[in-house]
């Protein structure tokens, strides 16, 4: 497991969403956008069990999520923080988690959509195996 440092948590605690991949059964990329909060050293996001991405997960549990930072480095790259993991997938709902992201993404302190209190929704946590990207959170003598 990676920690975060200070630069990569701050940017994770803002409302920056996150580009989640995973891989289809054919081995294409299916990529959507989510609402994610930091649990220590994991992320967490909630879904409907029915989605291509938690079916993706269920069978194949490597993820990637894309960040992006609203500022650009010297050189003119957009900064984005990059995380490699494994999802577990945990049975919902979890209204508790939602009502976190509302707060986070909305300033509300109920989450509006019906995913909330879904039995078909889900929780997905995310152990990062590896940070890369554009940013001060990597280290810059590595290639990205």
């Amino acid at each position: 497991m990676t920690s975060f440092s200070a630069p990569a948590q701050v940017l994770l605690g803002s409302d920056a969403v996150a580009h989640v991949w995973t891989n289809n059964r054919d081995g294409s990329p299916q990529v959507s956008v989510v609402w994610f909060i930091c649990d220590g050293d994991e992320i967490l996001f909630g879904t409907d069990a029915n989605s291509q991405k938690a079916k993706n997960l269920t069978r194949d549990p490597h993820i990637l999520l894309s960040i992006e930072d609203e500022e650009r480095n010297e050189r003119g790259f957009q900064r984005h923080l990059v995380i490699r993991g494994r999802a577990v997938i945990e049975p919902g709902p979890d209204p508790e988690l939602m009502d976190r992201l509302a707060m986070k993404y909305l300033g509300l302190k109920q989450h509006p959509l019906a995913l909330r209190d879904s039995p078909t929704s889900v929780v997905v946590r995310t152990t990062i195996d590896r940070i890369s990207g554009v940013g001060p959170w990597v280290d810059t003598s590595e290639v990205v």
